[in-house]
């Protein structure tokens, strides 16, 4: 009896440590992955999602990803034009 409760003990001690992992890993990803689209998101106020679907979630980062590339497109093309006109 005592040696079961001893296995149990041990079982959900090292599940603990393992979940500790997962999640430090989980947020350290996160981090990472964040980067730029961080920058992008912040700067289109996208700062939090206010999707409430996974469908809306997937819309909202598709129009943020493709408006951020609209405006590094018109961005460039004025730069062209500016260029042109002197």
């Amino acid at each position: 009896m005592v040696f079961i409760i001893n296995i149990k003990i041990t079982y959900e001690m090292e599940k603990k440590e393992k979940d500790l992992v997962r999640k430090e890993l989980a947020r350290v990803r996160a981090t990472a992955m964040e980067g730029s689209f961080g920058t992008q998101k912040e700067h289109y106020d996208l700062r939090r999602v206010k999707a409430r679907t996974k469908l809306t979630e997937i819309l909202y980062i598709f129009f943020g990803i493709h408006t951020a590339n609209v405006v590094q497109l018109a961005d460039r093309i004025e730069q062209r034009v500016q260029l042109a006109a002197s």
